[in-house]
Formats: C-alpha cells, sequence, structure tokens
C-alpha cells in the first residue's frame, strides 16, 4: 500500500499536474486509494507554504494562494512573464472562448497577432476548433496550464466581470 509520502514525492518530482489515474498506475495502487491519500495528504500541508490544487481533473503541489502576492514582490520576474497586452488577450479568450484572434483585435483596437503567438508558446490557450466562415480561422481556448497558473479548478471559477451600463442617447 502506498502512503501519502510516496504520493507528495511524485507530484513534487512530476513538477506539473496529474491526473488521479496517472497517480495509481505509477505508484500501483486504485484510484480510490489515491483519493484517501490525497486527502490525507492535503491535510498534512494544511498551514505549509504549499498545497494541493486541482485544476482540470488533475492535481498538482502549488504555492499556498495566501503567499502569492508576497513571493511575487520578491522574487525576479519569471520566464514566461505575461505582459499587460498579453493579459488583456488572454482574459477575452478565457471570457469568450471559443474566441478568433480577430474578435480578439476587434475588441482590443490593435493586432494580436504576437500576443496570441505568445500566449499559445506559453502554453496558456489552444487552437481549440475553426470558424464557419471564409478562410476557416483557428478559434482559441485555454488550456489547463491556464487553470494551474491562475489557481482555478474550472473556468466557472472566473470571476464575475460587471456589464457596463448602455449608454442613454443624448436627447
Amino acid at each position: 500500500m502506498a502512503d501519502w509520502r510516496e504520493i507528495e514525492g511524485f507530484l513534487f518530482a512530476s513538477g506539473g499536474s496529474l491526473s488521479e489515474d496517472a497517480i495509481a498506475r505509477h505508484l500501483g495502487t486504485t484510484t480510490l486509494e489515491v483519493r484517501v491519500l490525497l486527502s490525507e495528504l492535503e491535510a498534512k500541508l494544511e498551514g505549509h507554504g504549499i498545497t494541493l490544487s486541482w485544476h482540470d481533473g488533475q492535481v498538482s503541489l502549488t504555492t499556498a494562494p495566501d503567499l502569492g502576492a508576497y513571493l511575487a514582490n520578491r522574487l525576479p520576474a519569471a520566464p514566461g512573464e505575461i505582459s499587460a497586452a498579453a493579459l488583456e488577450a488572454l482574459a477575452l479568450i478565457a471570457y469568450r472562448q471559443p474566441v478568433s484572434r480577430a474578435e480578439i483585435d476587434e475588441v482590443r483596437g490593435v493586432r494580436s497577432e504576437r500576443t496570441v503567438q505568445t500566449l499559445l508558446e506559453l502554453g496558456l490557450i489552444e487552437v481549440v476548433g475553426r470558424s464557419q466562415g471564409v478562410g476557416r480561422a483557428p478559434l482559441y481556448g485555454t488550456t489547463a496550464e491556464f487553470l494551474r497558473r491562475f489557481n482555478l479548478a474550472s473556468l466557472a471559477d472566473l470571476p464575475e466581470v460587471a456589464q457596463a451600463e448602455p449608454e442613454e442617447e443624448a436627447l
């Protein structure tokens, strides 16, 4: 029988997210046992600097959410830091997906070709389909890496966006 320490070590060594099924296969145990051990590990990590995070059916070790701002101000910028333009495009994609680059350009008012390419390279978005229009433009959506990086279990965890009130016509 595996113990929670094996799962902790396996998650740490993997450096990414894994499904419960994958953990069970690698450790030679059942998914049910993995769930029990993950609960045990989560309890052991309570109050520590790391925590378990679930994203799109996968689990990983991440920095405790309450330390995010503290560490962001003390650590050097990580490779792949997201610019304000990329963050703006990423928010559009997250809330409106699937969305074409032309739609992103229209909302932002600037060309987003390089920004979209950067988000693809960072693994935060992916092509999720093709439009039905002329040219069959790629449609973009967010990835599990997006969920992991922003500590979201699913897209349902995105904050509500306040809708602007339509301006009244001048008399």
